[in-house]
């Protein structure tokens, strides 16, 4: 969390409350989402780096060309901000409507088995299991065929049967992409955008 002190005691009380009235509007705190939104589409920022996903390491499943935390653009277009003003100051928050951009900030772990798409035909139905563990049964039962191991899996179509699926049978850490930060260029980001507020 980062505060910003706005040095006020020799303004007229008049222009301390404009000057307040200003920074609470809606519009002014956008900027926090505008900053992560900036952040998911670079990858990161000066002090932290995205690690890949790990379907594209393995180069395995659908995604395996995706980009983290952008495939769907779900989570940037369900950021949004809220402003609360207090005794103390004027408190801006960073708000992730998906509810998965909350667990990204920390890492998370997510436990096996856990069934990788690898056709087209196998997004949707592994998508309606949730979150893992998932029913390996229940996708059997749709003749979805799995992929005997990873090899098969990165070349689903070698012989004459393509694989719909791949099962990672351990839990499984997903790293750490934190959405919410305060680098020194967000920071200035920020201060040059309440000056540019308080001139305006």
């Amino acid at each position: 969390m980062a505060h910003i002190k706005i040095r006020t005691q020799d303004l007229p009380e008049v222009m301390v409350r404009q000057i307040r009235k200003k920074l609470s509007s809606h519009g002014v705190a956008s900027i926090l989402a505008d900053r992560a939104k900036r952040r998911i589409r670079e990858g990161g920022d000066s002090e932290i780096k995205y690690p890949e996903l790990w379907s594209k390491k393995t180069q395995i499943g659908l995604r395996k060309d995706g980009i983290p935390l952008r495939d769907t653009g779900n989570l940037m277009n369900l950021l949004s901000t809220t402003t609360e003003r207090n005794i103390g100051g004027i408190k801006w928050t960073l708000l992730d409507g998906s509810g998965y951009g909350v667990k990204h900030q920390e890492g998370f772990r997510n436990q096996g088995p856990i069934a990788i798409a690898v056709s087209t035909k196998a997004r949707l139905p592994i998508k309606s299991l949730g979150e893992s563990p998932h029913d390996i049964a229940y996708l059997d039962s749709l003749n979805l065929e799995e992929a005997p191991n990873a090899t098969a899996a990165q070349n689903p179509e070698a012989g004459s049967i393509k694989y719909d699926y791949y099962v990672l049978e351990g839990p499984t850490e997903v790293p750490a992409r934190p959405i919410a930060n305060m680098p020194p260029e967000d920071i200035k980001a920020v201060v040059k955008h309440i000056e540019r507020t308080i001139r305006n």
